[in-house]
């Protein structure tokens, strides 16, 4: 009896070791240089930057890209994903899943062609007049819409927006900067045709699915420890 409740203990201890060493199923939106693929291959400073608070908890992990955060958003709703990274935080994605501390902070900058000098986002005029736009489905298009911008229709394609703007559908966008500058620098066109003007800093964090946490209660606090020591490295690094 002894040597059976033995194996019985060892066995449900590599069956907890394996289950606690299953791949983490994350979703990745394409958002360059933040998060996309090369030839199959995850790339961005935002994958990079969770690769290695993975590898800190010696947590193992896969990732499908997908279009957008609203597609992100409808799987892990269907309970096809663990999380996704990285992303604004919003009342609609927090019923589904947590937020993480920051991993990064973005940005989100106002684009418009320069040779638009009528245009000043810090005017009313601008806010009231101005058709504006911004990803479909995403936290940017949402919080336009919640501060009475003149919204139109945005595309879910992000490389679709610079077309909106070169084409003159509307008269400006909002995005992180660097996305901007980085969808630019893959059309080979010169940034210097468009003016920037920074309206908010936001985190830029990991989401994990309410679910997952159900069965991994203290996930959560790991995984937040490892960020603050991955941004402790990061801060190490810099120049004083």
């Amino acid at each position: 009896m002894a040597k059976f409740f033995f194996s019985c203990l060892l066995w449900l201890a590599c069956s907890l070791d394996v289950a606690a060493q299953h791949p983490l199923k994350f979703l990745m939106p394409d958002y360059p240089p933040y998060t996309y693929q090369v030839s199959g291959q995850n790339q961005g400073i935002g994958y990079e930057a969770v690769a290695a608070i993975m590898a800190d908890i010696q947590q193992p992990f896969s990732v499908q890209l997908v279009p957008h955060f609203g597609h992100a958003i409808s799987d892990m709703q269907r309970g096809l994903a663990d999380g996704f990274f990285l992303a604004t935080e919003s009342a609609e994605r927090n019923k589904v899943a947590e937020f993480s501390e920051p991993v990064l902070t973005i940005e989100w900058t106002w684009v418009w062609l320069k040779q638009r000098s009528d245009l000043n986002p810090e005017s009313s005029h601008f806010k009231h007049n101005a058709q504006v736009s911004a990803q479909s489905n995403s936290n940017i298009h949402r919080w336009l819409k919640e501060h009475n911008y003149q919204v139109t229709a945005g595309t879910t394609d992000i490389r679709g927006l610079l077309n909106l703007l070169k084409y003159k559908r509307v008269d400006a966008i909002l995005l992180p900067e660097l996305t901007v500058k980085t969808l630019l620098s893959e059309q080979a066109v010169d940034a210097d045709l468009y003016s920037f003007q920074q309206e908010i800093n936001l985190p830029f964090s990991i989401y994990i699915n309410k679910n997952y946490l159900k069965k991994h209660p203290d996930f959560m606090q790991k995984l937040n420890a490892a960020i603050g020591r991955y941004q402790a490295r990061v801060h190490a690094l810099q120049p004083d």
